[in-house]
């Protein structure tokens, strides 16, 4: 019989698949089409399943390998909290900020729930996320999106 070596990995894992197989079956009426004539239900379809074998990668190393032997870290419930509602955020201030801005405050945001982020590294990702946010979706890929919204007005339409 096979000993789980590292439980928070395989709950983890058994996760995502479960989320992935929910995925799958909300999607069940979506046509996935082919990889030449891709339906509405391909791309998510795909992810899904991406999702599951990562999940069970994720078990199958949970049964492989033991986990470190140390004391269980405190739950970081302001860390939960803010990856939880950033997305909400990015819709909240999108229209409003623009979207270099509401990266940044977003990435800013998140990345301080982290113990391990220094804040001088997280300005700097959030301004370089920012700037190649609104190079690919404005520029590349000519997005109908704003770099600078009604909120900063002295930037105008940049």
């Amino acid at each position: 019989m096979l000993k789980i070596r590292n439980g928070r990995d395989f709950v983890g894992g058994m996760s995502m698949i479960c989320i992935g197989l929910l995925f799958i079956w909300f999607g069940r009426e979506l046509e996935a089409g082919n990889s030449f004539q891709m339906g509405p239900g391909y791309f998510p379809r795909m992810l899904s399943l991406l999702l599951i074998v990562l999940g069970a990668l994720i078990m199958v190393q949970s049964i492989i390998v033991q986990a470190e032997e140390s004391e269980p870290d405190t739950w970081n419930w302001m860390a939960y909290a803010l990856v939880i509602f950033a997305p909400v955020g990015f819709g909240l201030l999108l229209a409003r900020l623009g979207l270099a801005p509401t990266m940044f405050v977003l990435i800013v945001g998140v990345a301080a729930a982290s113990r391990y982020a220094n804040w001088r590294h997280s300005i700097l990702l959030g301004l370089f996320l920012s700037v190649c946010s609104v190079l690919l979706f404005t520029r590349l890929l000519s997005l109908p999106v704003s770099a600078f919204g009604p909120w900063i007005p002295f930037l105008g339409n940049v």
